[in-house]
């Protein structure tokens, strides 16, 4: 007898990943031999050998042998729920893999997910608990998951320059295979070891987080004691605490918003100001006065940077395409509307302050389709062409009268924001035929954004 060792939400996570990556989903759970409706059931078991099947199936259909790397590597850990997050949340690496280790029943059925620290190193190892044939692809696929998660895991979500010195996999690997690796984790890579495993500096451990924070911490882990409590984890158990996540995020913003939009622009009242001061008054040209306009001016730049460290880690990280990807997922189980987000063209990353005002424009967008249109539905399109950004919100609501826009009002704000990026904004809208808003912004200056 097949022996469960989840339910059917991990798999529901891999085919998220697999369909990010361009895969045939229907045709790789065919060749699985899965049946598509089971998918719905929130308890069904799954068992190593229908992983394995799907991983078999994925990679036959793919022609690509490193599921697992890939989708780990395309993950990161908002997508992956409360597990994430406690690692996120924690101290420092060490906390962070400690919590791991007790939260990821998933992983513990298939390996043994262990952490050392040691006088000369520090390793997070990786051993396998079946060695049975119908086991082995499963684990293996698993294995490099957990290990591209937690590498990758550790630079983007945590703290950003933390890399592994060596990587070691317990099976032989070829020539071919080994460069591959260097390419996933950047340093020296070693088959045939006598343990899987991410090496580490001594000293790494004790880096401290970017993001720790003990209070959110507390919540978090009192959600997945709850989780482990009730067995497997539902993709309810999750979004509880994405949704924690939602209400620290909104805080954040309002913070952010405050300090850039509102401290900072003062301070460059006042920095106006004396600069006209100084024009009729020539005495105002000794050095202490101009140390005065230099010290306001460091302390505009750094409230505004630590305005732009509030915004969305998504948005910061991995771009606007992204950012409004994830925004659309988690609310989508929060809300009685339908949200679909498609994103089109090549994304590419602009200045800071102004991927967070288009990504504040959609949000309030998206914000409005869902408290006012009573909608169905709502499509939220992204179109990246060449320099000109696109931004397209649909919905299938009560739509909604002119006088909304009157002078003052929150839209009538949003297009003030819209004409301060030099772009435009219209609404299309009557009552009881949906609204559409469609925001152009012409010739924006993509630039280098160091990940």
């Amino acid at each position: 007898m097949e022996t469960p060792v989840t339910t059917v939400e991990a798999l529901k996570i891999l085919l998220i990943y697999c369909e990010k990556l361009g895969w045939p989903v229907d045709e790789i759970l065919q060749a699985a031999d899965m049946d598509p409706e089971s998918l719905e059931v929130f308890q069904s078991p799954v068992s190593l050998q229908m992983l394995s099947r799907f991983f078999e199936a994925s990679v036959k259909i793919s022609g690509d042998p490193h599921i697992g790397l890939h989708i780990g590597n395309i993950s990161n850990l908002d997508a992956l729920g409360i597990v994430g997050q406690l690692y996120r949340y924690s101290k420092n690496m060490r906390e962070g893999m400690h919590r791991i280790q007790r939260y990821l029943p998933l992983l513990h059925t298939v390996f043994d997910y262990t952490f050392y620290e040691e006088a000369e190193q520090s390793r997070v190892v990786m051993s396998p608990r079946h060695h049975g044939p119908a086991d082995g692809f499963v684990t293996r696929q698993f294995i490099e998951l957990a290990m591209s998660y937690c590498m990758h895991g550790t630079r983007y979500a945590a703290q950003l320059d933390l890399y592994p010195f060596e990587v070691h996999f317990s099976w032989p690997l070829t020539p071919a295979e080994t460069e591959h690796y260097i390419t996933i984790f950047n340093c020296t890579v070693k088959g045939g070891q006598e343990h899987t495993q991410l090496i580490y500096l001594p000293t790494d451990p004790d880096i401290p987080n970017l993001f720790y924070n003990p209070v959110l911490l507390k919540a978090l882990e009192a959600g997945a004691d709850a989780g482990m409590e009730m067995g497997p984890w539902s993709s309810n158990d999750l979004q509880k605490a994405l949704l924690i996540m939602n209400v620290e995020e909104k805080e954040r913003s309002r913070i952010a918003r405050s300090l850039h939009d509102g401290v900072c622009g003062t301070l460059a009242a006042v920095r106006l100001h004396l600069s006209a001061l100084q024009g009729q008054l020539p005495q105002l040209n000794l050095p202490e006065f101009q140390q005065t306009l230099f010290l306001l001016d460091e302390a505009t730049r750094e409230v505004r940077k630590t305005a732009h460290s509030l915004m969305p880690e998504t948005l910061q990280h991995y771009g606007l395409s992204e950012a409004l990807e994830t925004h659309c997922r988690n609310l989508s189980p929060c809300v009685p509307a339908q949200i679909s987000f498609y994103s089109f063209g090549q994304p590419f990353r602009f200045e800071p302050g102004a991927e967070l005002t288009v990504y504040r424009i959609a949000q309030e967008l998206l914000q409005n389709a869902v408290k006012h249109a009573q909608a169905g539905s709502i499509i939220v399109q992204l179109q990246f062409d060449g320099a000109d950004i696109n931004l397209t919100i649909e919905d299938d609501g009560i739509g909604f009268r002119e006088d909304r826009l009157r002078p003052g009002s929150g839209l009538d704000i949003l297009r003030q924001n819209v004409h301060g990026l030099g772009g435009t904004i219209e609404w299309d809208s009557s009552q009881g035929r949906g609204t559409a808003v469609v925001v152009a912004l012409p010739a924006i200056q993509p630039q280098l954004v160091r990940e």
